[in-house]
């Protein structure tokens, strides 16, 4: 019996895990075959759709073909065809772009421009860094002044823009310039590595200027109405502006200008206000100047190092006043001392063998420049001519000595045996010319020269004897330069520079230097 049970219970198990097989099979097949059904239903009823819409078709092409007459033996179709769309030929609007500076409105314009440049420099004394412009030459028979010195250097690069707004109002134009270079201030503690490699940013110009029909107006910084600073009126060299004895000067200042436009010449009258030479004077310096164009006399011109192109002959005149307010020359502090200074100059470009056209070649121009004045010094660029502040009188010889602590920049003033405040003058000319080859319409060879000079009258009478042999009160500079634009965008230049400066005991120090320059102007 037992065995019986057992052949039993063994027929169950198996019966049953039949019967969950089957079950299982049939689950997992379920969802394919329900698929496999809507698919079928769906190709059924579009198989019934496509012959509905044939039918219904043929019916529409009947009608099209009676020519607008409509049966009346058969009834019309339950269901309306839908109406033909409309296609609007019109074109889409363009996609106008977001303005700059997100201003909300079109009609800004912006663009970058400046220049790559490396110089090669060696010089016959170790009397400068890159720049020679009026600083002091190491006298000879010492250290610097007898031993040579050789310099690399990229900062004099550059990097501008300009941005013009939309006109206002149909006659105000508003516009901005940014320039800027890498001559930025060094450290006293900076490496010789550091001094050349890691150069730091400097603003060179950075103004707006808004033009109206009366008069235009100028705010920020910019090259001195006097001398007239960049307008036209630079030597073609490669040397560091400006060359000795050349007014060279930028400032902040607010400036007006009437422009007086006609066929033959344009006629530029300017004032300004600049920031003054001591800032406690209490006003700014005043400048002014007079610039005439002759629009039909064209010639080669070349600012600096910069590429050549046509402009008109040019005469300015200009001229600067100033209140100088100098602490007094006493160990305590008392009232201060007022001296006045002024300068004039006269700046011409001439075009000798003017240019045809676009056509430079053979094109030969003269710049100059004649200046004068005293208590100017600061606008020839690090001119001081060695003179210094006296030292304050010591009867009682006590320790530590008074000292005199100026409030204005060396070299402008200094203090007489009387110790009153006198202004230093000085005087200054220079001369250039550049020729262009007839070579790719004159723009691809060219030759320049510069000679210059600057000299005091009271440089010497106002330092006391035992300091006047560190001082010079008469300097010369020339050179002469060979360029070559290899292409309209790159440029090279090999200069042979020459300086010399007379001390008050008679000794003529001088620095030769050679220079090559290679330019990629954008």
């Amino acid at each position: 019996m037992a065995q019986a049970l057992g052949r039993r219970r063994n027929e169950w198990r198996r019966g049953t895990s039949v019967a969950l097989g089957v079950g299982l099979t049939l689950l997992t097949s379920l969802p394919s075959a329900v698929a496999f059904a809507a698919k079928t239903d769906a190709t059924t009823s579009d198989k019934k759709s496509d012959k509905k819409s044939d039918a219904k078709s043929d019916v529409e092409d009947d009608n099209d073909n009676d020519n607008g007459n409509q049966a009346t033996s058969e009834p019309a179709p339950a269901d309306a065809p839908p109406p033909t769309p409309v296609i609007d030929a019109t074109p889409a609007p363009k996609t106008v772009p977001p303005a700059p500076l997100l201003s909300g409105e079109p009609g800004w314009q912006m663009g970058f421009f400046g220049f790559l440049e490396l110089d090669a420099i060696w010089d016959s004394t170790q009397s400068f860094s890159e720049t020679v412009l009026d600083n002091t030459i190491a006298r000879p028979h010492t250290v610097a002044g007898d031993n040579a010195r050789f310099q690399g250097t990229a900062k004099d690069s550059r990097l501008g823009y300009k941005i013009a707004a939309p006109p206002f109002g149909g006659s105000l134009k508003a516009s901005a310039f940014m320039e800027a270079d890498f001559f930025g201030i060094i450290p006293t503690t900076a490496t010789q590595d550091q001094s050349y490699v890691y150069d730091t940013i400097r603003l060179r110009q950075y103004y707006a200027k808004l033009e109206t029909p009366i008069v235009d107006l100028l705010v920020g910084q910019t090259f001195d109405l006097y001398g007239f600073g960049g307008q036209g009126f630079f030597p073609n060299t490669p040397a560091f502006l400006g060359v000795m004895g050349e007014l060279f000067h930028r400032n902040v200042q607010l400036r007006l200008t009437k422009v007086i436009e006609t066929d033959p010449v344009n006629v530029e009258i300017s004032v300004a206000g600049v920031r003054p030479a001591t800032r406690d004077s209490g006003v700014p310096d005043a400048q002014a100047g007079l610039k005439i164009n002759v629009n039909g006399w064209q010639g080669a011109s070349a600012q600096g190092p910069r590429l050549v192109k046509t402009a008109p002959l040019s005469l300015g005149v200009s001229a600067v006043g100033r209140k100088l307010s100098v602490t007094d020359f006493e160990a305590i502090v008392a009232s201060p001392q007022t001296v006045y200074g002024w300068g004039a100059a006269a700046d011409l470009f001439l075009p000798i063998i003017p240019a045809r056209g676009k056509d430079l070649s053979n094109a030969f121009s003269v710049t100059g420049e004649y200046s004068r004045g005293t208590g100017v010094t600061d606008l020839y660029l690090t001119l001081t001519g060695g003179v210094l502040f006296p030292s304050l009188p010591n009867p009682k010889n006590v320790l530590p000595a008074p000292t005199y602590t100026p409030n204005i920049d060396p070299g402008i003033v200094t203090f007489d045996a009387n110790g009153s405040a006198k202004s230093i003058e000085w005087q200054g000319m220079m001369v250039n010319g550049h020729y262009h080859l007839p070579m790719r319409e004159g723009r691809m060879l060219s030759i320049s020269g510069t000679y210059s000079r600057i000299q005091s009258n009271n440089a010497l009478t106002l330092t006391p004897m035992q300091g006047q042999a560190f001082v010079w009160n008469k300097g010369h500079y020339w050179d002469a330069t060979i360029w070559w634009s290899i292409t309209p965008a790159f440029q090279m230049a090999a200069s042979y520079q020459s300086m010399t400066q007379t001390f008050g005991d008679g000794t003529v120090a001088r620095n030769n230097r050679v220079q090559g320059g290679w330019w990629f102007f954008f």
